[in-house]
């Protein structure tokens, strides 16, 4: 009879136990914590903007018997008591505001303890209105520049100028300080339509809260006036991007950035037309691996004369004719023009070679009334591989405006053997410049 007692004794115990573990584990307050509201801290957040309303947000607590809302309109000033709000409120929509404008928040849950209330802490929150719409003038000034200006906003951060093609979706073309009320956009097609829309924006912390769409009237630029130069060109990080691409189509294995500077390719293996040698990144052919060539000889002879001591090479540089200059793999000569190409130095010429080769077809393309850098750079992956006479085929298949994607739509129904058939090439390149080019 004693065990039977000492036994119930022992599992009312551990009953009591297990109730009390179950009301700690349940409670939404750590067993650590101080039962107080004053302990947590509620974090705010800016939920929606427009010209003259903000949304808040916080978290909740299962401690709280309500919330206190607060806001004030500088970081210099405290903050005002805004509204109170019961405890199931988890927002608050504040109207009446003035539009471009900053405010901070900050929300304190309260709950009566001891008979006063106490209150939690807070994290605040900045954002601001959003700026009124402005109104947007365009005036079309060439085939290659279009002028957009609008009314200034006074109370905004910036601006964010817009730019859609027909058919095509908006781009982010600048974004421009306060101060400014025009913007000249240089990077436009000949013959094309076009569409702006500039956005004002209040900064509040790291956020731009920016005006609605308001797009301006339809401007149709006009068609390229010939031996008209006032085109612009590549920056260098544009020419970067393009010889990588190059590079990669050429002896990369189509790996954007790769590139194989010692490539040696006798004469006829890519294509029976092909009656000369093909040296180097770019796959340089015939008298442009004789440019190449003489480009390091130029620059750097002392580097030629510890590869060709002898003058074997450079002698065929400048008495053979490299249309059909042509040698084997495995011959002396060849060993000369992969150590020399191959070399440091030679990889520089190369590269040079290769800015200078961009810089001519460029001028060649957008002479042709293209400007904008993908199209730019789509034609002269076209030019590289199958000349000039490739350019003015695609370019009379190419839908407009004359942008990347129509100018890949049209590569698509091309029968040229030096470009339409390279499928694999072509969608590496549209890829690239969509990706690379900016």
């Amino acid at each position: 009879m004693q065990k039977v007692g000492r036994r119930k004794r022992i599992t009312v115990f551990f009953m009591a136990v297990l109730a009390m573990l179950a009301v700690n584990f349940g409670s939404e307050v750590p067993v650590s914590a101080a039962a107080s509201v004053k302990n947590i801290s509620v974090k705010t957040n800016i939920q929606a903007s427009s010209t003259n309303a903000l949304r808040i947000s916080w978290n909740r607590t299962s401690m709280a018997d309500g919330y206190v809302i607060y806001r004030r309109e500088s970081l210099n000033k405290p903050f005002k008591r805004l509204k109170v709000v019961s405890k199931n409120a988890a927002s608050y929509l504040d109207r009446n505001l003035t539009s471009s404008k900053p405010y901070q928040y900050a929300v304190r849950a309260y709950r009566k303890e001891n008979k006063k209330n106490v209150y939690s802490k807070y994290v605040p929150a900045l954002g601001a209105t959003r700026p009124q719409q402005t109104t947007v003038k365009v005036k079309a000034v060439s085939s290659s520049r279009v002028d957009v200006s609008w009314n200034k906003n006074l109370r905004s951060s910036g601006y964010c100028i817009y730019r859609r093609a027909a058919g095509e979706k908006w781009v982010l073309i600048a974004d421009l300080a306060s101060k400014n009320s025009a913007y000249s956009d240089k990077k436009v097609n000949a013959d094309t339509k076009y569409v702006y829309a500039v956005r004002p924006y209040k900064k509040a912390g790291n956020v731009k809260y920016m005006a609605s769409f308001k797009q301006s009237s339809l401007i149709h630029t006009p068609e390229n006036v010939s031996g008209n130069n006032s085109y612009p060109v590549f920056t260098q990080t544009q020419k970067d991007v393009m010889k990588k691409i190059l590079y990669a189509v050429e002896t990369g294995g189509q790996v954007y950035g790769r590139q194989d500077y010692k490539d040696f390719t006798e004469a006829g293996t890519n294509s029976s037309a092909e009656r000369a040698i093909t040296i180097g990144a770019g796959q340089w052919y015939a008298t442009e691996a004789q440019r190449l060539l003489k480009l390091i000889h130029t620059k750097y002879p002392a580097t030629w004369k510890k590869y060709d001591p002898k003058n074997y090479v450079w002698n065929d540089v400048v008495n053979k004719n490299w249309s059909t200059y042509r040698i084997s793999k495995k011959s002396g000569r060849a060993k000369i023009i992969v150590n020399l190409i191959g070399s440091p130095d030679g990889i520089k010429c190369q590269d040079q070679l290769m800015y200078e080769q961009i810089d001519e077809m460029q001028k060649e393309i957008r002479k042709l009334g293209i400007t904008e850098p993908k199209a730019v750079g789509m034609f002269i992956n076209i030019r590289h591989q199958g000349g000039y006479g490739a350019v003015t085929r695609v370019l009379n298949k190419t839908k407009r405006p004359v942008t990347l994607d129509n100018i890949y739509k049209a590569l698509q129904t091309d029968t040229g053997n030096q470009v339409g058939a390279y499928k694999s090439r072509q969608k590496c390149v549209y890829t690239w410049l969509k990706t690379y080019m900016k």
